[in-house]
């Protein structure tokens, strides 16, 4: 198998949204536009998408859905606990133009999961959001909002908390160092630099 990860900077707050592939099939993460230069990366390899995953539903991260979904005809999955925030512009803090998803959204729960070519682990991590959530494909952690190179996400939204997002950064200081780490804004990491160097897990 042909494993490989394209990244795109997508829309007006510069979210990573996330190729995933496995030969010439196709995992989306966070489609944060419906971007052309998305499509054209996907239709160039003659993508088959087994499926939109998302990290959580803040605007800038399911900006894309409707339009993917149109096109390539392929579900979308989340955690249960952000699904009103597709169809709420003032709970997924929509910026600009209200934001709505009309996709309906196939629930993830926390755990191994198979989506066509894909296995992977699908992690709780509330606290930017309550139904915030990380995938973790081989040794590649997605981690969406929750963790960033030296920083966190915020945790003054409307469904935020910061108890929660404490016990998922303890969660996050008993993984793997090794892991390489891909989150929803900015550089990509790895878990040991930032247990070293990230203040927010210096506890």
């Amino acid at each position: 198998h042909m494993k490989s990860i394209e990244t795109f900077v997508l829309g007006m707050v510069q979210v990573n949204t996330y190729l995933l592939w496995n030969d010439d099939h196709v995992l989306v993460i966070d489609p944060g536009s419906k971007s052309l230069r998305l499509q054209e990366a996907i239709d160039k390899r003659n993508g088959i998408v087994d499926g939109i995953v998302l990290t959580h539903a803040h605007f800038d991260h399911i900006a894309g859905v409707d339009t993917l979904v149109n096109k390539y005809h392929c579900p979308l999955y989340m955690n249960d606990l952000d699904i009103p925030l597709l169809t709420d512009p003032q709970l997924n803090f929509s910026i600009g133009d209200p934001i709505i998803v009309h996709t309906k959204a196939q629930v993830l729960t926390p755990g191994e999961h198979t989506i066509g070519k894909f296995t992977f682990r699908y992690i709780d991590a509330p606290g930017h959001s309550e139904g915030c959530s990380m995938l973790l494909w081989d040794d590649h952690l997605f981690c969406g909002d929750v963790l960033f190179q030296g920083s966190i996400g915020r945790t003054d939204l409307a469904t935020s908390s910061n108890t929660k997002m404490m016990q998922s950064l303890k969660y996050i200081k008993t993984m793997d160092p090794d892991l390489k780490v891909y989150p929803g804004h900015g550089p990509r990491t790895t878990l040991k630099d930032e247990f070293q160097w990230n203040p927010y897990l210096q506890f």
